[in-house]
This record gives structure tokens, C-alpha cells and sequence, in this order.
């Protein structure tokens, strides 16, 4: 149940990215030249947490950023062919930076555990 969950929240965000990459409106939050790569980089550090979330595997890791990788690259390639959308090499460098954040910091996070984790005395 509990991977079921977070299946269907990959699926449904990974929805909404695509929606959103591919529609002619651009949600502003702040005025920022770097903003768009900030939302790059947000959006894909979360599909990055929910996909590992849906995987049983901890050697899945490499999967999953190639597939996230991808996804990004089909993201610029549809939008190479939209009049109202501009496909950019940064933002795929911003969906990378998003993916390996998430892996460092959860290989941070593993690390810390297992290094505070008391072990039993042999």
C-alpha cells in the first residue's frame, strides 16, 4: 500500500510537470532571472524523492536518474517544437541538479543514520 501511494503521487506529479512544461502559462512566484531554472531544479528533486519513495530497490538509484534524465530531455525536445515554449540545454543541466541533489542528500541522510545508529556490542 504504502509504495502504492507514492506510485500514484510519481505518476500524478510527473503529470502535472508535463502539463505544465508543455502550456503556454507561466506561473510566476518571484521576479527572478533564474527563476524558471529554479522550478526546474524543485520539480525534479521532487520526482526524484517520490520515485525513489515508489522503488523497492536501493540499486534502482541509477535507473531512476537515467529515466528522470530522459523524461527532462523529452521535456526540451517536445517543447523544441511549440511556438510558445523555448527548449534550453540549462534547463536539462537544471533537472540534473535536481535529481543529484535529492541522491546526495539522501545518501547524506543514510550515511548520518547509519553512522548514529547505536550497533550491538560483540
Amino acid at each position: 500500500m504504502y509504495k502504492l501511494y507514492f506510485k500514484t503521487l510519481f505518476l500524478l506529479t510527473t503529470l502535472f510537470v508535463f502539463y505544465m512544461a508543455i502550456t503556454s502559462h507561466d506561473i510566476s512566484f518571484i521576479d527572478n532571472p533564474y527563476e524558471d531554472k529554479m522550478k526546474h531544479f524543485m520539480a525534479f528533486f521532487t520526482l526524484s524523492l517520490l520515485l525513489n519513495r515508489s522503488s523497492s530497490r536501493y540499486d534502482a538509484r541509477i535507473r531512476n536518474v537515467t529515466a528522470l534524465l530522459l523524461f527532462g530531455i523529452f521535456i526540451e525536445i517536445v517543447q523544441s517544437f511549440l511556438p510558445y515554449r523555448d527548449a534550453s540545454v540549462y534547463d536539462v543541466i537544471a533537472d540534473l541538479g535536481g535529481i543529484l541533489s535529492f541522491q546526495a542528500a539522501l545518501s547524506s541522510f543514510r550515511y548520518l543514520r547509519d553512522l548514529l545508529t547505536p550497533r550491538p556490542v560483540v
